[in-house]
């Protein structure tokens, strides 16, 4: 006799409930998703004991006529599309039809459903996967599903399980996702009797944000809007005041799926790159629209990981998206949006996404350094106050007080232009020393200089080794304030070495950013009425002057109302 059999429909539809339902949120997700495509404006969640004992879904959507009630739990049973082709046109959140099939396998699972047309509703009782009752009962219009007694047939699945709690906590993550990509819909979590979320459905992302997050992170946040072919990006990003340590806040949804995907994640890295500090991650809630056909949602059953037909057209779109945003931000008080960004942000992911080793000799100088600077200067008014502990420059603007982090701010600008300088999209910029400095280095020093020697050249420094364990430095960048070359080019050396990364772009980006940090004003510096305007004057004309290259502000503002309110 032979090992090979069939398995029984009754293991088929647990088998299947393993990979789609590991526990009570991936049943509110499926159920709910449900609700959605079914149209449903109104969602109501219930559960008790973190959903183990009691899940109930109840919308006010279509419903499920009594023709299709009883096949809705049987194994790809599906009104959603009826041959593989119809896959590409597809926009609705389940199209499997497994998880009514999956869920009725391994739980006691009621159905009450009524239509428009029909005056009655329809009651059916699955258990185990086998139908107890199938009746007419009274219903309003819409659906409800019950869900009890989850993995009571599987008891191995059931011992994965974590404690109420968090379980409960795993579905309410799910559910707030939920609501943020679908706007429009009224969505109430309760447990245990207690009302714990409640959207009101007005289409407003904002007050969703709000209401989850908090007044600081709604009132630091840039609205995206951004269209680029047929794929249409909006949402929200955060600035830098909100960067956090994890990419739990970087939230993404496909068509109104939330999704993950690497190639998604990597593009919105480069995006805040030198924007926040090293090791953050930027805020952003996102819903990308696109065509079904430019995407695969069957990469896993859960439907959470996608896989796209043109991963680096995607990459590049989120990142354009990102940084537009991030450069229309408010600065000094000025709201004026620089309409001439597209050179600007093609450069920088150029430069994020290729090293320049291979590319850049054959780019076009623009002169004046017309890619990181606007058009025109954003124009306002300040009353310059003074300097506050030999730090932060103080000027008011209308009603607010800025301090303006003359350390940051002078790194900024000393970022843009070097890494201007390196890309060769701008003249080169190097000071000539009256007398070249011979400086010894240690084996290591002297290693990591000759490894990347071009590296210093392309970014002002003119330098030649000299002897076994010598350098000359003829020329510095042009850039310095206040600073001895030989201070200079030890300083970044030992930055270098004492904080080493494997990748080539990480090499590049950090020197960079640490030739800017080192020539920079220091904190303590005293600076003239005239080196504070011209201060001011090169940030206001800088494209990207929020931050600098590691991620700290350049300005903090401090609203009168404000100060008012600490004297009441």
């Amino acid at each position: 006799m032979g090992n090979i059999v069939l398995l029984d429909d009754l293991t088929i539809n647990k088998i299947a409930a393993g990979e789609v339902i590991e526990r009570p949120a991936n049943v509110v997700k499926e159920l709910v998703e449900n609700s959605i495509d079914a149209g449903a404006t109104n969602i109501e969640i219930e559960t008790k004991k973190g959903g183990k004992s009691f899940i109930r879904i109840s919308d006010n959507g279509k419903g499920i006529s009594k023709d299709d009630l009883e096949l809705s739990v049987e194994r790809h049973a599906t009104s959603k599309i009826r041959r593989v082709e119809d896959l590409e046109n597809t926009y609705t959140m389940g199209f499997r039809g497994e998880a009514l099939a999956s869920i009725a396998a391994i739980s006691k699972l009621t159905i009450i459903s009524k239509t428009e047309d029909n005056l009655n509703g329809n009651k059916l009782v699955c258990e185990g996967g086998n139908i107890l009752e199938f009746d007419e009962c009274g219903a309003s219009k819409g659906t409800s599903i019950i869900v009890e007694n989850l993995f009571y047939n599987t008891p191995v699945r059931y011992r994965f399980l974590k404690q109420d709690a968090t379980e409960f906590k795993y579905i309410k993550d799910m559910v707030q996702k939920i609501a943020m990509a679908n706007l429009n819909v009224s969505i109430k979590l309760i447990n245990e009797g207690n009302v714990v979320f409640k959207s009101i459905g007005n289409g407003k992302l904002e007050d969703i944000i709000f209401l989850l997050y908090g007044k600081e992170v709604s009132q630091n946040l840039v609205n995206i809007d951004y269209k680029e072919e047929n794929i249409k990006i909006t949402g929200v990003v955060g600035n830098t005041m909100i960067a956090r340590d994890s990419r739990k806040d970087q939230i993404i949804f496909l068509n109104r799926r939330n999704i993950k995907n690497q190639i998604l994640y990597n593009s919105a890295d480069e995006a805040f790159k030198a924007s926040i500090g090293i090791g953050k991650y930027g805020f952003l809630i996102l819903n990308i629209e696109m065509p079904a056909n430019y995407y695969d949602v069957n990469v896993h059953p859960t439907k959470i990981e996608v896989r796209f037909n043109d991963e680096e057209k995607i990459h590049g779109i989120l990142y354009r998206a990102l940084k537009n945003a991030m450069l229309n931000k408010e600065f000094l008080g000025s709201n004026e949006l620089d309409n001439n960004k597209d050179e600007y942000i093609k450069s920088e992911y150029n430069y994020a996404t290729s090293s320049f080793a291979n590319s850049k000799k054959d780019t076009q100088i623009v002169e004046k350094d017309q890619t990181i600077n606007r058009e025109e200067k954003r124009k306002i008014n300040y009353k310059y106050l003074g300097i506050s502990f030999k730090t932060f420059i103080t000027a008011e603007i209308d009603n607010d007080i800025y301090l303006i982090d003359q350390h940051a701010a002078h790194e900024r600008i000393l970022y843009e232009k070097i890494k201007n300088n390196y890309k060769k999209t701008s003249n080169n910029n190097t000071q000539m020393l009256l007398v070249p400095d011979i400086i010894d280095l240690t084996n290591k020093e002297f290693e990591f200089v000759k490894h990347h020697l071009d590296l210093f050249k392309d970014t002002g420094f003119d330098i030649e080794l000299f002897g076994e364990k010598s350098v000359k430095v003829m020329g510095e960048p042009d850039i310095s304030y206040k600073y001895s070359s030989k201070n200079i080019f030890l300083d970044i050396l030992d930055e270098m070495i004492n904080n080493e990364r494997s990748t080539i772009k990480d090499v590049e980006d950090r020197f960079i950013a640490t030739v800017a940090c080192k020539a920079a004003v220091k904190a303590n510096m005293d600076l003239t009425k005239e080196e504070v305007d011209w201060l001011i004057n090169d940030l206001l004309i800088l494209k990207n002057p929020y931050t600098c290259p590691h991620g700290r502000p350049t300005t903090i503002k401090i609203n009168k109302e404000e100060l008012l309110k600490k004297f009441n």
